[in-house]
């Protein structure tokens, strides 16, 4: 898609390698992760959402989300507290053990622990802390780009004032999500409030919400959304970002998952690569027949050992099923 280009771009005052990013995902967008999908083709990636107050408590669990980050291109920090003094203090404490292009500001987060804090979409309640917030970072060095969601009396008004607000403060640019933070996770995103603030802001506004398909993030970008980032979309298909053809074997594929399972493991434990790469296996084997019945396989193994076994052992399996089902 002529939105990914091979050439660096400016968008929010950032380094990008593209206009299609990898959204901040709370316990999946970690190091192994961020590069699988930088590899396929990311303009940019982020961070899972990291606790401000874990930042300065130095943490350790909080302090190992930011490990590798200098390797990495073109990721964004994302950061959430409950005030200004803690996001900046935040900030200074990341950049001294971590390389980003720039620092997110969640304010979309909808989850009630969160939002107890005063922080995530509950900032949305708070517009002088958000504002003091985008000012406080500012003064840190790099781009601020404020993560919103649309306001919560659900008026499409208030949600392109609070962006002014945050404009006016110094965002460089903000993420849009259409939906409240009432809405959750559920029922459809406001798509025509995302486009209707990339008119008004132009090149300024980051859309996200529902985004499935290329014709999804096409759609946004037409209505001039300088970025769109892609969250449950990425899970769903792995090769989203793919510029040319993505492997279509399923051999080829069970190597990708466990290349990436490998390298999660190798940095965050066996664990994680077998919680993680069950995420990954129904947009993998997508459209290859036998795969219902192969996802429930790898999905009962036990450990990461046992699933990288049954990964290699797909072709078999897939073939066999596939001429059962037929």
């Amino acid at each position: 898609m002529s939105q990914n280009d091979n050439v660096r771009l400016i968008v929010g005052n950032a380094r990008v390698g593209g206009r299609l990013w990898l959204a901040p995902l709370a316990g999946i967008t970690i190091p192994a992760v961020r590069r699988f999908f930088s590899e396929m083709g990311a303009g940019l990636t982020h961070t899972e959402m990291v606790s401000s107050s874990g930042l300065l408590m130095r943490n350790r669990k909080t302090m190992e989300m930011l490990k590798n980050s200098e390797k990495e291109n073109s990721l964004a920090l994302q950061l959430f507290a409950g005030d200004a003094e803690s996001l900046a203090g935040s900030a200074h404490v990341a950049l001294s053990c971590g390389v980003f292009e720039a620092i997110s500001i969640n304010m979309a987060c909808p989850v009630p622990k969160v939002r107890k804090r005063g922080a995530g979409a509950q900032l949305l309640f708070r517009r002088e802390v958000a504002v003091e917030m985008v000012r406080e970072l500012k003064k840190v060095g790099l781009p601020v780009w404020p993560k919103i969601r649309k306001h919560p009396s659900g008026s499409d008004a208030e949600t392109l004032s609070f962006c002014e607000a945050l404009f006016e403060a110094g965002a460089d640019l903000v993420s849009l999500h259409g939906r409240t933070p009432q809405a959750l996770y559920g029922g459809l995103a406001d798509r025509e409030i995302v486009k209707a603030a990339s008119g008004l802001f132009p090149g300024r506004i980051a859309a996200t919400g529902d985004v499935f398909t290329h014709e999804d993030a096409e759609d946004y970008l037409q209505a001039g959304a300088a970025a769109v980032l892609v969250a449950r979309g990425a899970l769903r298909d792995p090769f989203f970002f793919v510029k040319g053809k993505a492997p279509e074997s399923a051999l080829d594929r069970a190597l990708v998952l466990v290349r990436l399972g490998d390298e999660i493991s190798l940095e965050s434990g066996p664990r994680a690569s077998t919680s993680l790469i069950k995420r990954f296996v129904s947009g993998m084997f997508k459209g290859l027949r036998g795969n219902a019945a192969y996802r429930k396989e790898v999905a009962l193994a036990a450990d990461w050992r046992e699933m990288r076994y049954r990964l290699c052992a797909c072709v078999d399996y897939l073939e066999e099923r596939g001429q059962n089902d037929a």
